[in-house]
């Protein structure tokens, strides 16, 4: 599953939508400040995982990544009938750390955190959105197909 950045497939909505996590003075473990959400999605013609990679990036610093976390909404029984592989499946429903991403030395702080926001409807509800916008930005209409 190759990713890119929502904001690089459409710049517009993902400037308007911007979303931004502030850790406060708790004991969460991370950081206190402001965190956007970068999103990634897969641009993978023909692919239909249903997931994001939602990377912590501080809104002051120096810019390096606080966590990268892969997230499927769906149930697990959709990613048992979807992949290929016997156990991969297991871990694409939910939240994890990307053990292939830029990973800071909070991201496990940082994924506790993520995991409480995505319990927000809301939230998921724009992750689903921003997953169809990208695939009918990259899909090729059916009409054009070979």
């Amino acid at each position: 599953m190759p990713l890119q950045p929502f904001d690089q497939i459409c710049p517009e909505i993902a400037c308007k939508e911007l979303r931004v996590c502030t850790v406060p003075a708790t004991e969460t473990g991370a950081p206190v400040g402001d965190y956007f959400l970068r999103e990634f999605y897969c641009n993978e013609l023909g692919c239909d995982c249903r997931r994001v990679l939602v990377q912590f990036m501080p809104v002051r610093g120096d810019g390096e990544v606080a966590a990268s976390i892969n997230f499927g909404w769906e149930k697990p029984k959709f990613y048992r009938k979807w992949s290929r592989d016997p156990d991969l499946w297991r871990e694409m429903a939910g939240a994890t750390l990307e053990p292939f991403a830029e990973q800071g030395s909070h991201s496990p702080h940082f994924l506790a955190i993520f995991e409480h926001c995505v319990k927000d409807p809301a939230l998921v509800a724009v992750f689903r959105r921003h997953y169809l916008l990208v695939k009918q930005t990259l899909e090729p209409p059916p009409w054009a197909r070979p």
